[in-house]
């Protein structure tokens, strides 16, 4: 039987497979879009259209307003997410009060199922450094950074409705995205764009990455199978930054250089000359670029419950990663031609 999704976050990369995957499933597929935000990518595609912002619940009321609601499914997959050096206000309110008001707008409006798309940077660490199950608590006092924070702030208060208020909903937590469709904005997008210009090299550290299409494939999954109040870790392959560069150079046919470059000229004695001289010159800061290998996560995630329950398979980190400077190539050539 066909069902009824509502998604959120829907232009997003993210956003985009799951669309692609529900259509393909015969499933019936409604969105909510900002009003100014470009929606040419569900030109000719079967899905309702819906302006609203999640920071105004009284913009969602037509969104939310179904038939049969108990038989829907919401996924909301709308966040903010940056590795900036800097404070970034909006993360805030799309992370947190965002995904509060939408939580409300379910319960309000008889949502059957909601899948929450956290994060597994909202967990904290362990004394053994591995992280494996399916049950967690989340506490923004135990992690780290304004976006591992935000997420398990967000993740804890659906988990709280969980609990108090007998909601059905699922969360997902991946690691860090990589794959095709990413915007030349996205921090994978100005890893890829500093290193292929040659204006990055590697530092110390390095993380866990997942493919995008493993993660829509995760959270419908999770919608269709997932335990109410579970958490789904959603994980591929670690790399270190050399590592990562040098499979980057072996799909472009670069040769840039591995060396490491040293961290302590990214520390926060050097960060005053740093900002100034990218100021300057208006360039990006290549210490925000930096930070998603310099915040190494020190947990080493087990994705072998979702794995499990949710039988979902795992494209190869190579594969992932060639996928993924192909898309960088591509949308750079798309840009030289504009």
């Amino acid at each position: 039987m066909n069902k009824q999704y509502l998604l959120t976050g829907a232009t997003s990369q993210l956003g985009r497979y799951i669309v692609s995957m529900l259509i393909e499933n015969g499933d019936k597929v409604r969105v909510l879009v900002p009003q100014d935000e470009d929606r040419s990518c569900f030109d000719g595609v079967d899905v309702e259209i819906f302006e609203g912002e999640i920071f105004q619940k009284d913009s969602m009321k037509e969104f939310f307003t179904l038939e049969s609601p108990r038989e829907a499914i919401l996924i909301h997959a709308d966040e903010r997410v940056s590795i900036a050096h800097n404070k970034d206000l909006l993360m805030r309110r799309t992370n947190v009060t965002g995904a509060v008001n939408v939580t409300d707008m379910c319960i309000r409006h008889r949502i059957g199922r909601m899948v929450f798309l956290s994060s597994a940077y909202a967990l904290p660490s362990t004394s053994t450094g591995y992280v494996s199950g399916t049950k967690f608590h989340f506490d923004r006092n135990h992690v780290e950074g304004d976006y591992a924070q935000t997420k398990a702030e967000a993740s804890a208060y659906v988990m709280e409705k969980v609990s108090l208020n007998k909601f059905d909903a699922v969360l997902v937590l991946p690691t860090f995205m990589i794959g095709p469709g990413f915007t030349t904005d996205s921090d994978i997008g100005k890893i890829l764009d500093g290193y292929l210009h040659k204006e990055i090299a590697p530092v110390q550290g390095g993380h866990v990455f997942v493919d995008v299409r493993d993660v829509a494939a995760g959270v419908i999954a999770a919608a269709q199978k997932g335990e109410t109040g579970a958490g789904y870790i959603l994980t591929g392959e670690y790399r270190t930054t050399v590592e990562f560069f040098q499979d980057v150079n072996e799909v472009s046919s670069l040769e840039n250089p591995s060396k490491v470059l040293p961290n302590w000229l990214l520390s926060k004695p050097a960060s005053l000359f740093v900002d100034t001289y990218y100021r300057l010159i208006h360039k990006e800061n290549p210490k925000d670029v930096y930070a998603l290998f310099m915040t190494s996560p020190e947990n080493h995630y087990e994705s072998g419950d979702a794995a499990e329950v949710l039988d979902i398979s795992h494209i190869d980190i190579k594969k992932s990663i060639e996928d993924t400077v192909n898309w960088a190539e591509h949308e750079a050539q798309e840009a030289q031609e504009a």
